[in-house]
């Protein structure tokens, strides 16, 4: 059945094809098929005898008229009339209107759009993106008058072969979400699967152990939107993204999985360890261990807490677990002590599963073991020690080891080379008995005679280095840690006082720096939300409220690497914001007490009794009870927050406009040349400064201010693009994850067909394109716009740089140098602020400063003797 649609004259005018707009976008049909009108009247009414006006453009030039047959038409009114704001637009109409030939829809002030410069023209089109099939017949063209029938368009609706389902249900199957597409991109960019030994994750970072750097492409890893920052230690290369790493590393191992070739990495595995340092490899060993065990800290801490608030209420007793046993207690008592003690007292085993999981060695075997040295069948109450001997003070015990990390560890490295030698030794007809029981009758020798007393001594004295830091007087120690902490996470050494700090919270001692950790975190939080709320720049909004989810958790690498550090001055506001409170965080003592999460759940390792090695009070002279430490914890993260969100409002500025950093600039030239002559700046010919600061006249700021709210415009839109596509991809990896589960399933086939084929339909029906394609039109309509606005900014950039390089020159052999040609580039910058701030442009390198004009200087004037 063929369908016919006719379309009429909104107004009187002059009918055209729309070729002859030639205008970039209509005339190359990007928007659609149709015809456009140069308007005689001013009222426009409906080009449709019948059916639905379906939107009006917040400007008020554009309009969606949809036919009772289906498709929508859009009447465009002007060109670039977009940036008139709605104001020449009458509108007569409202959205769910009835259409007819009679019907206003708006009235329009031609005589504004003239004054602007802007054209009449008026296209009509139909998408055929969005509705395929369909042909447009003019049948009339020149004069017309409103109401005159103008064409029809027509789509043959011949009936559509029953849609196969088994190949739709495919062609799911075989697409790939986000993750998959991110991760495949970056293993192309780090030289594949040949140039690298190990893929692992922390909280916020991708790394990679690479074979040869220089198969990894930096710079393009760099410009992934997703990818908020690249560091190298060592040849580990760290690519932050955020809380979604482990999601990409998933869809990493993945890829790898299903590749064909992955046997040439392993075989590189030596070259990487010996070009490796050694430290920097125990660091990342010691990070790889360490973040598996995140959620049991998390958990006990939590636990730990809501015991600890129990007991202070009278609600359970506390058995004492560890130390004199209390068991004349009821039985739900025993159940939260049980519950809450288990995961941190028997934290070693949980560090040498990771550890010797981490190596390749005997999962297993290693359970067995550390639930051997920790003592586990004789009862944490009850664990004997035998001195051995003493030197001085110290006392050399045989020992059990439950929370300790370093024995644990230790013998998860022992485990792995005694089983590999193991291997080759013990016949195959006894390896099965004789392994495990000589891996562990060697290893728990090993440990609880010799290694042992040894090791837990390292760790007490690790503990007492991190005691020292934290005693400086005057909380100056604690302000120190909390302020160099951001700055080691940027470049990916914080695990370097990290280790120490972090074992002796598991040994027993309490930690102010963990607090100073935590302080920090919400400092760079409180800094981005300042930026968020004072930037005008949407995009800047959006990116920064997207990093407060992770901030709250404690991942500071996404605001760090993503806003605060690339601004500057939010990174320096948080980072005096945090030297404040950590010193306060120091004189008051408040203290985390056992281990727990980051960001705001590291409120689970206060909730905790003072300890006898708790740290004072300075205003009180003893430690924080439980409720004054929570309490005084919270004004911390409050007041930090605060302090460091005022600050960034204050000291933040989307951009200097082109008129002040042309002044800046100035101002550093004339430093500049006062120096190379000998002279005080105010000696020097006042004109100078004036020729050059009046290089930017009032129309030009006028016209720059006029192409930025364009630009915001553009990036509003982008923005609502990516949120749009966001909601369709959620939707798709639902239909996704519910497709597949059903091929999975022992379901019949014809039964699957019936199930996926009912799923298809219901996306097919909630997810409506329509919208997205309307905002992709409205913003390529807005980038084309602004292609004369980017050809007006590099005429202007290039005009005044020429003048000024001309005034410099001038300015120069006056004074007898030419030192300070170099400043080009400061100039460029400063006049092209706006492109930088939407980075349309790269910032040029500044190519002088004090120190190569010193040497510039002293080359200059050898020159002239």
């Amino acid at each position: 059945m063929k369908k016919i649609i006719k379309i009429y004259s909104p107004v009187d005018g002059i009918v055209k094809p729309l070729v002859e707009l030639n205008d970039g976008v209509f005339s190359e049909e990007m928007l659609g098929i149709g015809f456009y009108i140069e308007p005689k009247s001013n009222v426009f009414f409906s080009p449709l005898a019948e059916g639905e006006l379906t939107q009006i453009f917040n400007t008020k030039h554009a309009y969606y008229f949809k036919d009772s047959q289906g498709p929508a038409f859009l009447m465009h009114i002007g060109l670039d009339t977009v940036n008139l704001e709605g104001k020449p637009f009458d509108v007569k109409a409202q959205i769910g209107d009835k259409l007819s030939l009679k019907k206003e829809i708006v009235a329009v002030d031609f005589k504004m759009i003239e004054k602007h410069k802007m054209l009449k023209a008026t296209p009509i089109v139909l998408d055929l993106n969005e509705f395929t099939g369909w042909k447009f017949e003019m049948q009339k063209d020149g004069e017309v008058k409103q109401g005159d029938l103008i064409g029809t368009f027509t789509h043959n609706d011949v009936q559509k072969e029953e849609k196969n389902v088994r190949n739709i249900v495919l062609d799911i199957l075989e697409s790939k979400n986000k993750y998959s597409i991110l991760a495949e991109k970056i293993l192309n960019l780090v030289g594949g699967q040949s140039n690298y030994t190990q893929v692992h994750n922390c909280m916020t970072r991708l790394r990679f152990e690479i074979i040869n750097k220089d198969n990894v492409d930096n710079e393009s890893i760099k410009k992934i939107a997703t990818v908020k920052g690249v560091v190298w230690v060592g040849n580990q290369i760290q690519i932050i993204i955020g809380q979604d790493v482990y999601k990409v590393k998933d869809a990493l191992l993945i890829n790898i999985e299903n590749s064909k070739h992955s046997t040439l990495a392993q075989n590189e595995k030596i070259n990487i360890k010996a070009r490796t340092n050694f430290f920097m490899r125990l660091i990342k060993a010691f990070i790889a261990i360490i973040v598996p065990n995140i959620p049991v800290l998390m958990a006990s801490g939590l636990l730990m807490g809501i015991k600890s608030i129990l007991v202070l209420t009278n609600s359970i007793q506390d058995m004492g677990i560890g130390g004199q046993l209390n068991t004349n207690i009821d039985a739900f008592s025993i159940f939260v002590n049980v519950l809450s003690e288990t995961g941190l007292k028997l934290l070693g085993i949980f560090i040498a599963y990771n550890t010797i999981r981490y190596l390749g060695g005997p999962e297993l075997t290693q359970i067995f073991i550390s639930l051997i040295i920790t003592g586990a069948t004789i009862g944490l109450s009850s664990l004997p020690s035998v001195n051995l001997f003493s030197l001085g003070s110290i006392d050399f015990k045989l020992s059990f080891y439950t929370n300790s990390i370093i024995p644990h560890m230790v013998s998860a490295v022992i485990l792995y080379h005694v089983d590999k030698f193991l291997k080759n030794w013990v016949p195959s007809s006894l390896d099965i008995i004789f392994r495990p029981f000589l891996s562990a009758v060697i290893v728990f020798g090993s440990i609880y005679f010799i290694l042992g007393p040894f090791l837990f001594l390292i760790e007490q004295g690790l503990g007492s280095v991190v005691g020292f830091v934290s005693s400086i007087p005057y909380g100056i120690g604690c302000c120190l840690f909390g302020v160099l902490w951001q700055p080691l996470v940027l470049i990916g050494m914080a695990g370097i006082p990290g280790i120490p700090v972090s074992m002796a919270l598991i040994g027993g001692e309490p930690s102010v720096l963990i607090t100073s950790i935590t302080i920090s975190g919400f400092a760079q939080l409180g800094a981005v939300i300042g930026v968020g709320l004072k930037t005008k720049n949407k995009i800047t909004t959006v990116a920064a409220l997207a990093t407060i989810p992770g901030g709250l958790l404690g991942i500071t690498e996404p605001i760090m690497y993503g806003i605060n550090l690339p601004k500057i001055k939010p990174f320096i506001a948080a980072l005096i914001s945090t030297a404040i409170i950590s010193l306060f965080v120091g004189l008051l003592g408040i203290e985390a007490r056992v281990m727990s999460g980051s960001g705001i759940l590291s409120f689970t390792g206060i909730l905790i009794p003072p300890k006898p090695n708790s740290f004072a009070n300075i205003f009180t002279g003893s430690a924080n009870g439980l409720v004054l430490n929570t309490i005084l914890w919270f004004l911390a993260i409050v007041a930090v927050s605060v302090l460091a969100l005022c600050l960034s409002y204050i000291m933040y500025y989307d951009r200097l406009s082109e008129k002040k950093s042309i002044a800046k600039t100035n101002k550093k030239y004339m430093k500049m040349l006062a120096k190379i002559t000998n002279q005080k700046v105010k000696n020097l010919d006042s004109n100078y400064l004036s020729s050059l600061n009046n290089v930017i006249t009032q129309d030009d700021v006028e016209r720059i201010k006029e192409i930025e709210n364009e630009l915001i415009l553009i990036t509003n839109k982008n923005v609502l693009l990516a949120k749009k596509e966001e909601q369709i991809e959620k939707k798709h990896q639902k239909l996704f994850n519910q497709v597949t589960k059903i091929e999975t399933s022992k379901m019949d086939e014809k039964e699957k067909l019936l199930q996926q084929e009912i799923l298809i339909d219901k996306y097919e029906m909630y997810v409506d394109k329509t919208n997205l394609k309307k905002v992709e039109n409205e913003l390529i309509e807005l980038k084309v716009n602004n292609e004369k606005n980017i050809v007006w900014i590099n005429e202007f950039v290039n005009s005044k740089i020429k003048l000024i390089l001309n005034k410099i020159k001038e300015i120069n052999s006056q004074n007898n140098s030419d030192v300070l040609l170099d400043i080009k580039n400061d100039y460029w910058n400063s006049l092209n602020s706006l492109q930088i701030t939407y980075q349309l442009v790269e910032k040029k390198p500044i190519l002088i400063n004090n120190k190569n004009l010193k040497i510039s200087n002293k080359e200059n004037k050898n020159v002239q003797k």
